[in-house]
């Protein structure tokens, strides 16, 4: 079984349209949503059925909740995902 890697996004789906396909995601990689890729997450969602989580913190900046099937994580679970990853990309 090879690692996963985190994909960290920060803004929404179609802001990646031309650098970022789904295809690119391994099997067992996890999407991270920040910033102002909180508001998008039915897009996200749509996108890959990856497991998907959301920065706590951002989204209650934004004054929206996780939907069902994204994990919210504060930020000891996000220090903690990050370790367990075995490399991380920013897009």
């Amino acid at each position: 079984m090879s690692l996963p890697t985190l994909h960290i996004f920060s803004k929404p789906v179609s802001y990646y349209k031309a650098t970022f396909n789904a295809s690119l995601l391994g099997e067992q990689d996890v999407l991270l949503l920040t910033r102002d890729a909180c508001y998008d997450q039915r897009a996200w969602r749509a996108l890959s059925a990856n497991h998907t989580c959301m920065l706590s913190v951002c989204a209650q900046a934004r004054g929206i909740s996780a939907l069902d099937n994204i994990e919210p994580l504060d930020d000891q679970q996000w220090i903690t995902l990050v370790e367990q990853c075995h490399k991380t990309i920013t897009w």
